[in-house]
């Protein structure tokens, strides 16, 4: 085969091969000598939900588009970025062509990748809290490099968009594979806030995933342990005290008015709870 000529494979049915649907359509599909990993990004869902989403995403949270080639892009687009500023995301195979029944566009082929998620090792009562404690030491420093990066980078698409322990994998080199990446923030001058947002998100996943008997440890060990106090000052005037009236007023409506912001592992429980511990 030349250099310059695409492997072609060909898939008349995938339903076989389904892994998961979760909007998109995932499928595991055998591939050289073991499997890979097919994404589809056209779902289930129908045109007015792609549109109303994202009017929502460009109009009021700043992010990139929902539709379905958007977030092909954009996943691709982030891969990229990520991948080149030294973290560690999932392979695509650009030189391989897939036809049958799929899309002209919106599809990818990945590496398949069979690895501990952090929501299931961290969950995981037969591992030593100890253990656990340790594991995230380790990801402290690397969580912490790639918000440095994006603040001196100006680079929303370095924050974790729909970061939190489901979408983080431990691999067996010891470094951490990050995936998820179809939506983005566009705000370059918003980049410590986002970064003060994905702290909070994987702080509340922590969480729920540990527990309320043992998250304080975790809480207690990210404050000693995460290499920017200032960042981590910033999640309570991310939640609390915006410097944008607006913004601060839809927080404080979104507090009063939604169930969940109530919740022991809400974001603005999970704030008042960091900024408790630092000042303590």
């Amino acid at each position: 085969m030349a250099s310059n000529q695409k492997e072609v494979i060909r898939f008349n049915d995938l339903s076989p091969y389904l892994l998961l649907k979760n909007g998109n359509y995932l499928y595991k599909v055998p591939f050289r000598d073991g499997f890979a990993v097919l994404k589809v990004y056209y779902g289930d869902r129908s045109l007015l939900k792609y549109i109303s989403k994202t009017l929502g995403n460009v109009l009021v949270s700043n992010q990139t588009s929902f539709m379905p080639l958007a977030r092909w892009h954009t996943e691709y687009e982030c891969l990229n970025l990520w991948r080149e500023a030294g973290f560690r995301v999932f392979d695509t195979y650009d030189d391989v062509i897939v036809e049958g029944c799929v899309p002209r566009q919106g599809w990818r082929l990945f590496e398949y990748v069979d690895r501990p998620r952090f929501i299931h090792y961290f969950a995981d009562p037969n591992v030593p809290v100890d253990e656990r404690l340790d594991m995230w030491k380790r990801f402290l420093p690397v969580w912490h490099h790639r918000h440095r990066l994006a603040l001196e980078r100006r680079e929303p698409r370095l924050i974790h968009e729909n970061g939190d322990l489901k979408h983080v994998m431990i691999m067996e080199d010891g470094q951490f594979l990050f995936f998820d990446f179809e939506m983005s923030y566009r705000s370059r001058r918003k980049v410590k806030d986002l970064v003060a947002r994905e702290i909070l998100a994987y702080l509340k996943s922590l969480g729920k995933t540990v527990g309320e008997e043992h998250w304080d440890r975790f809480m207690r060990f990210t404050v000693e342990q995460y290499l920017d106090r200032d960042l981590l000052e910033h999640t309570y005037t991310f939640a609390f005290r915006n410097p944008n009236p607006l913004l601060r007023a839809a927080r404080m409506l979104d507090r009063k008015i939604k169930p969940r912001a109530g919740k022991p592992f809400s974001k603005y429980n999970t704030a008042r709870k960091l900024r408790l511990l630092m000042h303590s």
